[in-house]
């Protein structure tokens, strides 16, 4: 969370970053809609989803060509089940953790397919092909020849399950990003989600509190 100070200061940022680049501009939403087409255009949604790429969508954020892999939490259409999308990038992947994997799959779910297919246009549009401060990416084997391809999709197997009927998803999405992002592997059973309930009730209930007790303008970084 911001002060006012820090919004000023924010603002004069992004007035200083519109003046060098007049194609950078932060994004509005936090969602992300893309075009039906082959080839995607560049509408106001997906220039969002540049500017993502590119690490513009916060102050902290980092470009994607500085990081190995990037965690997206994804809604599946009519379902309301909630998933997590981790994109390898070095090896064109991207990795599904599925909290109800147990169901047969006819195959990957449709804005997953959209998301495979997208990525290479916007990873193209956003310059992160052209970057070589950590990767040269037209020399990594995934890429080599594939610059336009599909990403693969794999979903993983062997992890912890939620109870059929109990809507728990959404923390089923935090615990694997807590596992994954601290380098370890998500257990296949053990999961205490009682104990996911209570973490994340006392962290809500604290932000409310901090928040109440000072005037800030905006959301943007974790309490």
């Amino acid at each position: 969370m911001e002060s006012l100070a820090d919004n000023e200061r924010w603002k004069e940022t992004l007035k200083a970053r519109a003046a060098s680049d007049s194609s950078r501009r932060p994004p509005a939403i936090a969602r992300i809609e893309v075009s039906n087409g082959d080839k995607p255009g560049v509408s106001q949604n997906e220039e969002y989803f540049i500017h993502i790429i590119k690490g513009f969508s916060i102050p902290d954020g980092l470009p994607w060509h500085l990081v190995d892999e990037v965690y997206i939490p994804i809604n599946c259409g009519d379902e309301f089940h909630w998933m997590l999308l981790v994109i390898v990038l070095k090896k064109r992947r991207i990795q599904v953790y599925d909290s109800m994997s147990q169901r047969k799959h006819s195959g990957p779910s449709f804005e997953i397919q959209k998301l495979a297919k997208i990525l290479p246009s916007y990873l193209d549009m956003s310059g992160f092909l052209d970057q070589k401060v950590r990767n040269d990416w037209s020399m990594i084997k995934a890429y080599r020849d594939k610059m336009g391809d599909t990403f693969d999709v794999q979903y993983i197997e062997g992890i912890s399950q939620q109870t059929i009927g109990i809507l728990d998803c959404s923390l089923f999405v935090a615990a694997y990003a807590k596992y994954l992002s601290n380098g370890l592997k998500v257990p296949n059973d053990g999961l205490d989600i009682g104990l996911f309930h209570k973490r994340y009730a006392t962290r809500l209930w604290k932000y409310r509190e901090e928040k109440d007790q000072k005037p800030y303008v905006r959301d943007i970084k974790d309490p």
